[in-house]
């Protein structure tokens, strides 16, 4: 199934509490959690709390979904960067791919060129979710959707 991976499970405690949670270890990278609901879908948690992201795994290609910084002062700090890198260390005979709203291509532009990930698949326009991003949203000062616009 996953040739040239070494996956371990290892049990570790979390917040002081009687929680356990078990992460993978891919690659000499640890921190990924299976989702409890689809196969080959794993939440990369190495970062955490500072960034987390989503990885859906087939035979020869890796997509990358749900990127976070999460606090707007660690962006730009190269955060992002080190998580997407790992992703690379994990999954390194994959073709890593995104799609990329306006806001982030310059982001993705990078990894490209850094070699981390191999393409973005999206060529067209297509906004974040983010309705307060005034790149991707730039009439929206009310923060809603349109109806059917997702």
């Amino acid at each position: 199934m996953m040739k040239n991976k070494e996956k371990k499970k290892i049990k570790t405690k979390q917040n002081e509490g009687n929680f356990d949670a078990q992460f993978v270890c891919i690659n000499g990278v640890s921190r990924f959690r299976e989702h409890p609901h689809r196969e080959r879908v794993w939440n990369y948690m190495g970062r955490a709390p500072i960034s987390m992201c989503m990885v859906i795994e087939l035979e020869d290609w890796v997509e990358i979904h749900n990127v976070i910084v999460h606090k707007p002062s660690q962006r730009g700090r190269g955060n992002g960067t080190a998580m997407i890198a790992d992703i690379r260390q994990a999954f390194p005979d994959h073709h890593i791919w995104v799609n990329t709203g306006e806001c982030s291509r310059g982001f993705w532009e990078k990894m490209v060129e850094r070699g981390f990930i191999d393409s973005i698949e999206n060529e067209y326009w297509w906004p974040c979710r983010d309705t307060t991003c005034t790149i991707c949203h730039p009439t929206r000062t009310t923060g809603k959707r349109r109806c059917g616009s997702w």
